[in-house]
């Protein structure tokens, strides 16, 4: 740094006074000589006089941090060098910045100091800059996500050290061209990439693009990756470079398999269970009804099977029930199912059956590839089989009652002596009556206030606390008495009444959460969507609606759906169902592991809360498969941040197991079956309703 000149030189005077860097002039013993305003905004004062009178021991340098003190005192004794060092000091207000300061000692011709003169710079920014440019790129090089850098075109100008152990690749195999991500790349036929094209545009009105899909390593080896793309803005605000960041989640995709076979097969013989075959049942009888077709059903039962099974050994038995399997399977065109029920129970779907004189035929072919001897292990063991048939739509228009005309078409043909198959008729079944009545008596039972409201309580785990409390319609019949909803509910929805009931069902759910809340009793209501409400449209706001006139916040509903009811039209329900998650209303899975397909609901819909369905709570203690999956859907549920309650828990045991895998809530006959509105606030008032949990297992917190 030159000599300063005089300070009555005019041009000179002019650049220390408008400087934009801190300047300043000290004596020997510490007190400013000259400082202009930048050195006073700098170290927090109005001006420079301010600064002069305010900051008078410079070489005390108690302004500088006690860490640099040090550093800086020895910096102004030595009058031999020009000194560039940067050093963290106090403002007037007590606040810290850094700043680089460049100083010398001038000295007068004797060789004594003279004065201390240099220039301050306040380069906080910068070291703030520099202090998050060091983070990001220790997140780069230590982060267990692969992460990439593209330029606007896309192409690869860095990965991270993740990206190549997750896939194998170098960084110089990818560098310079496009991701691998995208649908150029080595093509995975079942399980097609996005393109570029769709980023783009995904980008440009969304801002990001996240999702799943299927790559391959540089092995060849498939693997599923999660992906976010966001871009970087560049200096003129649009999109110079993008951030791709995703994590290999090819575990937890087997994972999500392996309890959606679990909950959807057979364990002994790989056919549907029950769950997944009335799901397709179902599935069979709306495409069907669209097209006029027929669907034969028919309800197989082993006759002898018992004798083999207690003679023989239960191992021999299952081997048996797989034998059986594969004989059946051999009998069915390639579009046909067969599933097992439970136990020797086995039913056959048959879709697309033009003419109903074919069932006889698939019968007669069944009852004689049952009748040839079955070699188990060098054993010969024999049985037949007893079938009823039934079709649609001359027997049923339901699946369950579906099932039934086949179930109650299959005792006929054990009455007839076994190894027989008979087809259902309506003198089987006296239920066929009752449906007229309740078909007549729904049409009138809304008008005519025939319709009540009983409600199930859910209980929290841990503490023993009343969470909420599912809201289940019942119907007083004139003649019928109390009629459960699982007659009419069903019956309600084939002839279209279900969409004014149900609405009805939301307001009164509704109306008596706010008059608890007068009574002072915060009980949140739950109540199950039909499939008809889901694809109504302007059906969340139909909600809003209906909140408002019962005067009750969003957050005090809940609303059930059910796998089935996503899987037509899910666009539609993805945005319904957003816009209800939006308002405040809490969203759960009903039923859950009953479908196919559930953890990847899981993902795209905001639901809050998953509740196992009862069929894997019954045999909890017993069956070890039943508590695998209970174990593992409870697992999984904590693990993305989701409430779990089991419902339909009806004995102590049961609570106690759930209680000790962690599960969060339950509903249940163990607690209390449904009762009407004042029967609940009176338990409530008596006080918790389940002891609380002395040894709680520590729960992932749920947001």
């Amino acid at each position: 740094m030159g000599a300063w000149v005089d300070d009555d030189q005019q041009d000179y005077r002019s650049l220390f006074d408008n400087a934009v860097e801190g300047m300043y002039r000290t004596s020997p013993d510490g007190r400013y000589l000259a400082a202009n305003d930048a050195l006073a905004r700098i170290y927090g004062y109005e001006s420079a006089e301010a600064l002069m009178s305010g900051l008078t021991d410079i070489a005390g340098a108690l302004y500088v941090n006690p860490h640099d003190r040090d550093r800086f005192r020895t910096a102004l004794e030595d009058s031999s060098a020009v000194h560039d060092f940067v050093a963290r000091v106090y403002r007037k207000d007590g606040s810290q910045i850094w700043i680089n300061e460049n100083a010398r000692s001038v000295l007068a011709e004797d060789g004594t100091l003279k004065w201390y003169e240099g220039f301050v710079q306040d380069i906080t920014d910068r070291i703030k800059t520099d202090e998050r440019l060091r983070l990001a790129a220790s997140v780069f090089d230590t982060a267990a996500e692969a992460i990439m850098v593209l330029n606007d075109e896309f192409c690869v100008t860095a990965v991270n050290p993740a990206y190549s152990a997750i896939t194998g690749f170098p960084a110089r195999d990818v560098i310079g061209g496009l991701p691998p991500f995208l649908e150029w790349g080595r093509p995975i036929p079942e399980h097609p990439r996005i393109s570029m094209a769709i980023l783009r545009k995904v980008i440009k009105s969304h801002g990001k693009w996240s999702g799943e899909q299927w790559n391959r390593r540089k092995n060849g080896e498939h693997y599923a990756e999660q992906l976010s793309v966001v871009p970087i803005p560049g200096s003129n605000g649009q999109a110079g470079r993008y951030l791709v960041v995703f994590s290999d989640v090819t575990q937890r995709k087997h994972d999500e398999e392996r309890i959606r076979y679990q909950a959807s097969y057979d364990q002994l013989t790989g056919l549907p269970n029950r769950a997944l075959f009335m799901d397709m049942l179902a599935r069979s009888l709306l495409q069907a009804e669209r097209e006029g077709e027929m669907v034969g059903l028919m309800f197989v039962d082993l006759d002898g099977f018992k004798m083999v099974n207690d003679t023989m050994g239960h191992d021999m038995g299952d081997l048996l029930l797989q034998e059986v399997a594969a004989r059946l399977k051999r009998c069915m065109r390639s579009s046909d199912t067969v599933a097992r029920l439970g136990g020797d129970e086995f039913t056959v779907l048959m879709p697309q059956m033009h003419d109903f004189h074919n069932a006889p035929r698939v019968a007669e072919r069944i009852t004689e590839t049952l009748r040839a001897p079955f070699n188990l292990m060098g054993k010969e063991a024999f049985i037949s089989a007893s079938i009823g048939i039934t079709t649609f739509p001359n027997d049923a228009i339901d699946a369950a009652t579906l099932l039934k005309n086949a179930d109650a078409a299959m005792y006929r043909a054990k009455e007839q002596g076994k190894q027989h198959f008979q087809f259902f008729t309506s003198e089987m079944n006296a239920e066929i009556e009752e449906r007229l009545i309740l078909i007549n008596g729904l049409n009138t039972a809304l008008e005519r206030n025939e319709f009540v409201l009983h409600y199930q309580p859910k209980v929290d785990l841990v503490h023993g606390r009343l969470t909420g409390a599912e809201a289940l319609l019942r119907w007083h019949h004139p003649e019928l008495g109390l009629v459960s909803s699982s007659k009419f509910i069903p019956i309600m929805e084939d002839s279209g009444l279900i969409g004014s009931v149900s609405e009805w069902v939301i307001e009164t759910a509704c109306r008596q959460h706010r008059q608890w809340l007068n009574e002072g009793l915060n009980i949140k209501v739950a109540v199950n969507l039909s499939v008809r409400q889901l694809r109504q449209p302007g059906f969340a706001q139909t909600v809003a609606d209906l909140l408002d006139r019962a005067g009750v916040d969003p957050g005090g509903l809940e609303l059930e759906i059910t796998e089935s009811m996503l899987m037509k039209d899910t666009e539609n329900a993805v945005r319904t169902l957003g816009e209800l998650a939006d308002m405040g209303v809490s969203l759960a899975m009903d039923d859950f592991g009953t479908g196919y397909s559930s953890l990847s609901y899981l993902k795209r819909f905001p639901l809050h809360t998953i509740k196992i369905d009862r069929s894997f709570i019954n045999n909890i203690a017993s069956d070890p498969d039943d508590y695998e999956i209970i174990r593992t859907i409870l697992s999984m549920g904590q693990s993305l941040r989701r409430r779990v309650v089991a419902e339909g828990v009806e004995t102590r045991q049961q609570l106690e197991i759930l209680r000790q895998l962690g599960c969060d809530e339950i509903q249940g006959f163990v607690i209390s079956p449904a009762v009407p509105a004042n029967e609940l606030a009176a338990l409530v008032r008596r006080g918790p309703l389940l002891e609380a949990d002395p040894q709680p297992v520590v729960r992932t917190a749920i947001h």
